[in-house]
C-alpha cells in the first residue's frame, strides 16, 4: 500500500501517484540531489510525431518573423545571432507548443518543484549554429537573492529537439548539485575555462526533456558541428512570482481544449485582477501555498 492511498495530504497524494504511474521515481532523486534531470523519449507521453513537429514549428516561426531562409536543420548555417530574434511567446503559433506546456511528465515534474499552483511564465526557443559560442555559467533565478529558501521558486523544462549527442554539439552544462549553493554565480566562476566547479554536459536524445532547478547553475558549450541545435526552453513560477507574459488573455477556444493549459495559466493569484474589488476566492489559495510547498 501507498502512503497516497489514505488521501490525507492531497496535493502530495496527487504528485506521488503520478510519479509511480510515469517511472519518475529517479528523476525526482536527480532533481532533489543534483538540481537536474533528463527524461529520455520514451519516458514523455508523447504522441507519435511530436518532436518533429515541435522542431519544425520553432524553424518555421523563427523564419516567418525574421524573415530567414533556414532551410534543412540539419546544414542549415545560419547563426545564433539571426536565429534568436523574436524568440518569444510561442503559446499561440501552433497547438503544439501547447502540447509541450500541458504534457503530463513535464507538469508531474513541474508542480514536484514548484507546487500544484505553478504557473507557466513563457517559451522561448535557443538556435545554435556551427561555431556559435557558449555561455557562461548562470543560473535561470534572476533576481532572488542569496538566503532565499531551499525550494525551488522557478524551473527550466526544456524539450531536446535535435541530439545532444556530446560536447562538438554544443549541448547545456551543469554544476551538480548547486541549486543548494544559494547564490548566483559570481564573475571569476562564470567562464568554463576558468570556473573552479566541475560540470557535466546534458546528452539526450530528441525529444528527451530536460528539467532543472531555477537556481542550479548552467552554461553552454560551443558548437562545432554543422547544423543547427534546436531546444524549446518552458519557464515555469511559484504562483507569487511575476511572470514573463500574462496568459489571461490566451484564446478561450485554447483554454477549453486544453484544460491543463487553462489550470497552469490560469488567473493570477495575487495581485488581484481589480485591485478596487479583490476576489475573495483568490485569497486562500494563495495564503496556502505560504504554509505548503506542494500546494
Amino acid at each position: 500500500m501507498s502512503l497516497a492511498d489514505y488521501d490525507v495530504y492531497p496535493d502530495a497524494d496527487d504528485l506521488v501517484r503520478k510519479i509511480e504511474q510515469f517511472d519518475l521515481a529517479r528523476h525526482i532523486v536527480e532533481l532533489e540531489a543534483y538540481g537536474l534531470t533528463i527524461v529520455p523519449p520514451e519516458k514523455m507521453q508523447a504522441g507519435e510525431g511530436f518532436i518533429q513537429r515541435l522542431r519544425d514549428a520553432i524553424v518555421k516561426v523563427c523564419a516567418d518573423r525574421n524573415g530567414l531562409e533556414i532551410g534543412d536543420y540539419r546544414t542549415s548555417a545560419m547563426s545564433i545571432g539571426e536565429a534568436q530574434k523574436n524568440s518569444w511567446d510561442l503559446l499561440e503559433e501552433d497547438e503544439v507548443f501547447v502540447e509541450a506546456a500541458t504534457n503530463p511528465v513535464n507538469l508531474t515534474l513541474v508542480r514536484w518543484l514548484l507546487g500544484q499552483s505553478a504557473v507557466f511564465s513563457g517559451q522561448t526557443w535557443i538556435i545554435k549554429g556551427q561555431d556559435d559560442e557558449g555561455l557562461g555559467l548562470h543560473s535561470d533565478a534572476h533576481g532572488i537573492p542569496p538566503g532565499a529558501g531551499q525550494i525551488a521558486h522557478m524551473c527550466n523544462a526544456s524539450w531536446i529537439c535535435t541530439d545532444y549527442d556530446g560536447t562538438e554539439d554544443g549541448p547545456t552544462v551543469f554544476v551538480p548539485g548547486s541549486h543548494r549553493y544559494g547564490r548566483a554565480t559570481l564573475p571569476h566562476e562564470a567562464s568554463l575555462k576558468r570556473t573552479p566547479f566541475k560540470f557535466v554536459p546534458l546528452i539526450a536524445k530528441a525529444g528527451s526533456l530536460a528539467i532543472w532547478n531555477g537556481a542550479t547553475w548552467h552554461a553552454a558549450e560551443k558548437r562545432t558541428n554543422p547544423g543547427l541545435r534546436i531546444t524549446l526552453v518552458q519557464n515555469y513560477m511559484r504562483s507569487y512570482m511575476r511572470v514573463q507574459h500574462d496568459y489571461e488573455t490566451t484564446s478561450p477556444e485554447l483554454l477549453k481544449k486544453y484544460p491543463e493549459l487553462a489550470r497552469v495559466v490560469g488567473k493570477a493569484l495575487y495581485p488581484y485582477a481589480d485591485a478596487q474589488n479583490p476576489e475573495g476566492q483568490r485569497i486562500a489559495p494563495f495564503m496556502r501555498t505560504g504554509t505548503d510547498p506542494f500546494a
